[in-house]
């Protein structure tokens, strides 16, 4: 009887633990989704490529219309347009509704009126993904911070509320028009690539570099950050290591190469090439002084290279510098090294999303100083 007792004492100690688990993923869940829903809502409030744009609109890309180097990105294009075609009616109905809605609110009558079912529901498709992949990156973002610093009573706080900054912070960095369907699937999937390296899981890797490739040609530089963070582990890399690379390597150069040869008759270029225009840009005082407006046009708020917040943020990536893990430090410094010149080169002013390289170890920097900063009790009186 004492053995039966003990035993339901200890299951009912058990359950006790557990419930209050499940009460903080609910409410972590819900916080990480409040915080994607608002990234998600500034994009699509600023989103105006939809609108008739003579090479990308909404109906050239899903079409394939659109010129190169956008025609490149296949995959959810494609993604959308099958998932359009066989959506059934049931779902589909309510989403065409709510879709026109939202166009009615963001571009007007006139123009939610006149656009066809089929784009509706390919707009509502494309929110709705973003919202999902966003959702998860969060996730991801948490797991990874999870791995690469110890998990303690300081950090955990850090390392549970560091998304939703993250996610609110990427609401000040979308233009006011030019958001990409891809754009938040990169994030994703870049984050599920470098988890599945920090785990060395090596051969689920090669799915996720097709999938990466088809979705944007900066994937081809995937493997070589996926190999900078593994000598930042352990400041070596293996043989399975240089084995894991060569197999990356072949998966998105193969991928890389026969997109161009599929679509070499395609018009348009390999780049766009913006170089003089972005020294002309940077060097006024326009992306110093910039302001943006979220949610709503009486609301703005500083742009990330805004003076107000640029020495902040500057101070919380590179703060406490020495101390960072290899893995965070390396791979930021290579990250940059190639991210930053093709932004220059190739990117229009301050298309912000087009640093996403860079993205996670700018947000594991971040981290480390957040969590750094709260462990010095001097900082805590």
């Amino acid at each position: 009887m004492k053995a039966n007792e003990i035993g339901r004492q200890s299951a009912l100690g058990n359950s006790s633990t557990r419930f209050p688990r499940l009460v903080y993923g609910s409410l972590l869940l819900l916080l990480y989704a409040t915080a994607a829903s608002q990234a998600v809502a500034s994009f699509a409030y600023k989103w105006t490529t939809i609108v008739a744009h003579p090479e990308y609109s909404l109906e050239k890309i899903l079409n394939g219309a659109w010129p190169k180097p956008y025609a490149f990105r296949l995959l959810m294009r494609n993604v959308v347009e099958w998932t359009a075609n066989k959506m059934p009616d049931v779902l589909a109905i309510p989403l065409i509704e709510r879709s026109r809605q939202a166009l009615d609110a963001t571009q007007g009558a006139s123009y939610a009126v006149q656009m066809s079912d089929h784009l509706a529901l390919a707009y509502a498709i494309i929110l709705l993904g973003a919202f999902v992949f966003l959702l998860i990156s969060l996730f991801l973002l948490r797991r990874i911070s999870r791995i690469v610093f110890p998990v303690t009573m300081v950090s955990r706080v850090v390392l549970d509320a560091a998304p939703i900054v993250f996610a609110l912070l990427l609401t000040i960095s979308y233009r006011a028009n030019n958001g990409y369907i891809y754009d938040h699937f990169e994030l994703f999937i870049l984050l599920l690539y470098l988890l599945l390296v920090l785990t060395r899981q090596q051969v689920l890797t090669l799915p996720v570099l097709a999938l990466a490739i088809l979705n944007k040609e900066t994937a081809v530089f995937f493997p070589l950050f996926g190999a900078v963070v593994r000598w930042g582990l352990e400041r070596r890399l293996r043989s399975a290591d240089y084995r894991a690379a060569a197999r990356e390597f072949a998966v998105v150069l193969i991928g890389f190469v026969a997109i161009r040869i599929i679509l070499k008759d395609h018009p348009g270029g390999a780049t766009e090439f913006h170089f003089f225009t972005n020294i002309d840009f940077w060097f006024s005082l326009k992306p110093w002084l910039a302001v943006t407006a979220p949610h709503f046009g009486l609301l703005p708020l500083p742009k990330p290279t805004n003076v107000v917040v640029l020495g902040t943020l500057l101070m919380a990536i590179f703060g406490y510098w020495r101390e960072k893990p290899d893995c965070v430090r390396w791979p930021l410094l290579v990250t940059a090294g190639i991210n930053l010149p093709l932004f220059i080169l190739f990117c229009w002013q301050d298309e912000y999303r087009n640093l996403s390289l860079t993205f996670p170890f700018l947000y594991l920097a971040a981290v480390h100083t957040w969590i750094r900063y709260f462990s010095d009790e001097r900082n805590l009186r």
